[in-house]
Order: C-alpha cells, then structure tokens, then sequence
C-alpha cells in the first residue's frame, strides 16, 4: 500500500505541477498580448500624428509643422539648405514645456549658425480644416556644426502650455547669422 500511495502522490503532484505550468503560460500569454495591445495603441496614436504632421506640412507655404508624438522629422528647405527637424523630450516644466528641436542638416556642408522663428500652441478642427489657437511664439538661435552631416539640437522652452495641451510646434523664417 506505500507503493500504492507514494505513486498516487507523485502522479498528484505532476498533475499539480502541470496545472501550475500551465497557469503560467496562460498568466505570460495574456502579459504578451497586454504589451502588444500597448504597443499596438502607441502606433496607431504615431501613425494618427505622422498623417496630421504630413497634411499640415503639404498646405504649408511658409515653415514646417512638428507634431508631438509624430517622431518623425520633417524637411524644411530653407535658406541655409534643406534640414530635417523633429522634436524630441517633450516634458513638463514649471514655465511650461522643455523641448530638444533636432535639426540635420542634408547637405555635406556643416551648417551654418542660423536664427528662425518658433510657434507652438493647440489644433482645433480637423485636419482638412483647423485653426491654431493660443498661439505663441519666440526667436531661436542654432549655433554652427562642425560636422556634416551636421546635427544640431536646440532647447526650447515653450512657456504657457503643458505637453498634453501642445498641439503644434512650427519652425519658419530660417536666416542665416551674418558674421559681424
């Protein structure tokens, strides 16, 4: 009878233990499938902002619409060349937003040092037809590249607006700093 119920015992436990095995596998599936569905939500979110980004630019005459949470850059040809800009750490701060602006130059030529114009504020309507509203704007300096390709990244602080309320941030009237 010990043999018996020493079997019986080890049969239970692997029993057990598989139920157990499986509980796991089914706990670590739905985690997986948890992630996907975030991940899936987070490029859905980009690709919405990528498509706003690009209609905007497509209508722009003067300058380049950046969305947060396009990560995508988008190009500029302005009087130092053609660039490619994107915003990057988009976060809060006690005046407003931080903002990094990544300027690339694409030409072999490092860039020059240039002064431009920076806008920022909110989207309403729909992209077909928006309007910007509070909208605000200062100057930006970026100073000369040594390298080319030349990347060039500028601080902005975007001061009376939160990260969720920033709709739009739009660069234009790019010059070129004369040597005094």
């Amino acid at each position: 009878m010990t043999r018996r119920y020493l079997r019986s015992l080890l049969l239970g436990s692997v029993f057990a233990l598989s139920a157990c095995a499986q509980q796991s596998e089914v706990r670590q599936l739905h985690q997986s499938v948890s992630t996907l569905n975030k991940e899936m939500t987070k490029l859905n979110q980009e690709t919405v902002k990528i498509t706003q980004q690009n209609a905007l630019n497509a209508k722009s005459t003067s300058g380049v619409y950046l969305l947060p949470g396009s990560n995508t850059p988008a190009r500029l040809n302005s009087q130092v060349g053609m660039l490619r800009m994107s915003l990057k750490n988009v976060a809060p701060n006690a005046g407003g937003t931080r903002v990094t602006l990544r300027i690339q130059g694409e030409s072999n030529d490092p860039l020059p040092a240039f002064n431009g114009t920076v806008e920022w504020g909110q989207i309403q309507g729909t992209t077909e037809n928006y309007q910007e509203v509070n909208v605000q704007n200062q100057l930006m300096s970026a100073p000369a590249s040594t390298l080319a390709p030349s990347d060039v990244d500028v601080a902005l602080q975007l001061n009376g607006i939160t990260p969720e309320q920033l709709g739009f941030v739009r660069i234009h009237d790019i010059q070129p700093v004369t040597p005094q």
